[in-house]
């Protein structure tokens, strides 16, 4: 143990994490040099215990049966939770929330209740988990305080010196603040700094461990006073350049957004091998090599065939369809939500996302179906897998501008069904 505490102390005294990585990579190479058994089973260990984490009948057993180390586990189950077990995430989720009550009600274990709600805020993988905790976490974080605040009291009664060196501080502080105020007005403030508010703003946030997703918002521009001309039209014009960044991020595409703002939503969905040159060519700023145009229109022909995969799909789910045609259908549903979805702006009405949200109830019929017939459910099997897809594809739809509330609403209430049924399987551990 002290050798362990010894490494994560060097391993954290490091000026960047360049450097941690290549002291963390010595140390590896050495171990599985040198003690090759050993870096054996740490790396099996290591592997069993991300297994055992996200499998939902390990989590309620382990959890049930362990008392001493709960925390220390949890803390463990939750690093190495996957963003996409969301089955999983809902396991943790109504466990994390008992922990935490019980913590605000009887003040017990608030240091280790304290880190984990530190972990899940954050860990950008339980944002999902801290969207609905946060309130909990924030009585935890108060009653911490609260307890600090009374050991320094006690402190205060019982050295009468600290307590005149607080409040001689304290004078000293509020004559600063106050000789601060009678200088401030005196400041010329700069006139040369104003906002645009006519450009897009984008916010990065980490959505994984491996990748960034892209949440793009943008300024809404003023309606202009004259009918904008076809050939100047593009998705910048169009309020889709938001959704647009985001895809291109998700498809690894991004360096090339110059070349997507230059077209408009129509164009975009017509590029093919054929005419692809003729549309660089048209915006003229750059150069795209042969592999990225095939890998854009590849994307394109995905974009373009999707209303009438959605109208396939619709009539497939009415009929009888097997548990690994269902996993297909729910990973491609996953892929295709992540593309652009249009706006008023480029089509009129909302018939694409009428038939997602169709597509997403009669998938659930589906899912229902075979969750029935099943004894036992595990995170890892094919129901499982396809469980966490279709409930990744509510999450994608709710975070969607383009639906409307209704659909939305919908979608949520389909997803929380699942929730619901999924939580109340019987388990099994044998």
């Amino acid at each position: 143990m002290d050798e362990m505490e010894q490494l994560a102390k060097s391993l954290m005294q490091c000026k960047s994490f360049k450097e941690r990585q290549q002291n963390l990579n010595e140390a590896l190479d050495h171990l599985s040099f040198q003690y090759s058994h050993l870096y054996i089973m740490l790396f099996r260990e290591m592997k069993k215990r991300e297994t055992e984490y996200n499998d939902t009948n390990k989590i309620t057993k382990w959890l049930s049966t362990s008392k001493s180390n709960s925390y220390v586990k949890l803390h463990e189950a939750l690093i190495l939770l996957k963003s996409n077990n969301i089955i999983a995430k809902e396991t943790y989720l109504f466990n994390l929330r008992h922990m935490l009550n019980q913590t605000i009600e009887n003040g017990s274990n608030i240091g280790d209740a304290v880190k984990i709600c530190w972990l899940i805020e954050k860990s950008a993988h339980l944002s999902t988990i801290y969207e609905s905790l946060k309130h909990l976490i924030q009585k935890v974080k108060k009653l911490q305080n609260n307890k600090r605040n009374s050991r320094l009291r006690n402190i205060e009664q019982n050295d009468p010196f600290e307590s005149t060196l607080k409040n001689d501080f304290d004078q000293l502080h509020i004559q600063g603040a106050q000789h601060k105020n009678q200088i401030w007005p005196s400041i010329i403030q700069p006139t040369h700094y104003n906002l645009v508010h006519d450009l897009p703003r984008f916010n990065l946030n980490c959505f994984d461990y491996d990748h960034f997703e892209i949440n793009a918002m943008v300024n809404r521009r003023p309606a202009s006073n004259f009918s904008q001309s076809q050939h100047n039209l593009t998705i910048v014009s169009q309020d889709m350049d938001g959704a647009f960044i985001q895809w291109l991020y998700y498809l690894k595409l991004h360096k090339y957004q110059w070349f997507f703002n230059g077209l408009s939503y129509l164009e975009i969905e017509c590029i093919d091998e054929d005419n692809i040159e003729g549309f660089i060519s048209k915006v003229n700023v750059n150069f795209i090599p042969k592999g990225a145009q095939k890998k854009i229109c590849i994307s394109t022909k995905a974009l373009r065939d999707r209303q009438q995969k959605f109208k396939d799909l619709i009539l497939s789910l009415d009929l009888e369809v097997t548990l690994v045609e269902l996993c297909e259908y729910m990973t491609y549903m996953r892929d295709i939500l992540h593309y652009p979805i249009p706006n008023k702006n480029c089509v009129v009405g909302d018939q694409l996302q009428q038939d997602i949200v169709l597509i997403m109830e009669k998938a659930l019929n589906q899912v229902l179906e075979k969750l029935a017939a099943s004894r036992i459910l595990i995170s890892l099997s094919l129901l499982g897998t396809t469980i966490n897809k279709y409930l990744e594809c509510s999450l994608l739809i709710i975070g969607n501008q383009t639906f409307m509330r209704h659909q939305i609403e919908k979608t949520t209430l389909l997803a929380e069904t699942l929730k619901f049924k999924v939580n109340n399987v019987k388990k099994n551990f044998n």
